[in-house]
């Protein structure tokens, strides 16, 4: 027997990438499986919301201009899951103001990257989320406040 299969197999990491622009979210598939991540595609916020909920999950990648609910809001949706909630969630978007930015932390995200990326970067980045000595893995979040009137 060789030593390759006598070894568990590593369980693959589960990313939802949500993002409206087939060409964007095509390409980010294709660069997240190549380095062996299992990614399901969803194009609204509409579509992510039961697939978020209908799963384990290790990561969920959003855009933030989505038709109908934003990005902003399915990160609130993710946060307030206790199924979802300590989930990390990536932003990639081309929005790159800094009050977006800051409604992207507002909104729980943990990290906010901008459009074109690096695929070299991202890969890096990501990998702090999803490696098991890395330092931002299973990070657990407090609940969100509740918001004032």
């Amino acid at each position: 027997m060789s030593r390759k299969s006598a070894e568990p197999q590593a369980e693959r990491k589960r990313i939802l990438a949500v993002d409206d622009d087939v060409n964007a979210v095509g390409a980010l598939r294709q660069i997240l499986t190549s380095r062996g991540y299992d990614v399901v595609v969803a194009h609204t916020a509409e579509e992510a919301i039961p697939l978020s909920l209908d799963g384990v999950w290790d990561l969920f990648i959003l855009d933030v201009a989505l038709p109908g609910v934003s990005g902003y809001d399915l990160c609130r949706k993710i946060r307030e899951s206790p199924q979802t909630k300590d989930v990390p969630v990536v932003f990639l978007t081309a929005k790159g103001r800094l009050m977006d930015m800051a409604e992207g932390q507002d909104a729980g995200s943990d990290l906010y990257l901008i459009k074109p990326v690096l695929a070299s970067k991202l890969l890096h980045m990501i990998g702090l989320f999803l490696t098991a000595d890395a330092p931002l893995s299973k990070k657990p979040r407090p609940a969100l406040p509740e918001p004032t009137v």
